[in-house]
């Protein structure tokens, strides 16, 4: 299974919560192309919520997420990262019930002076 044209799919958006609904839609309309279940994809549009929303925890008021798409044989991995002078990424114990509910894998961490992360769904797994 690949992309469009076989390329990741990349988005940048404003770190901002009125934003974060494009990050959804498109993991949506990625996860829909690529023939996850009903289900597959609501879990993924809660977990690239989640995800997203510990990104811009903290960021600056020009910040900008950065996010990439990619298909591949298992399902869809997602990758995305936001410039964020903070420490460590918290995950609040709801957060991260949510996400174990809802993704088959997930990191969130800090790279540099970046706040990241890596979240995986695959087709047809159970959550």
């Amino acid at each position: 299974m690949a992309d469009v044209d076989g390329r990741p799919v990349r988005l940048a958006i404003p770190a901002e919560a009125r934003h974060l609904r494009l990050a959804r839609l498109t993991a949506a309309g990625i996860a829909g192309d690529a023939g996850f279940s009903l289900e597959a994809i609501e879990d993924l549009r809660v977990a690239v919520d989640e995800v997203c929303a510990i990104l811009i925890e903290g960021a600056g008021p020009d910040a900008e997420v950065t996010l990439e798409y990619r298909t591949d044989v298992d399902g869809l991995v997602i990758e995305g990262s936001c410039p964020n002078g903070g420490g460590e990424p918290d995950l609040h114990p709801v957060a991260r019930e949510l996400l174990a509910m809802t993704a088959d894998e997930y990191e969130v961490g800090r790279e540099g002076s970046s706040v990241v992360f890596r979240l995986v769904k695959r087709r047809g797994a159970l959550p």
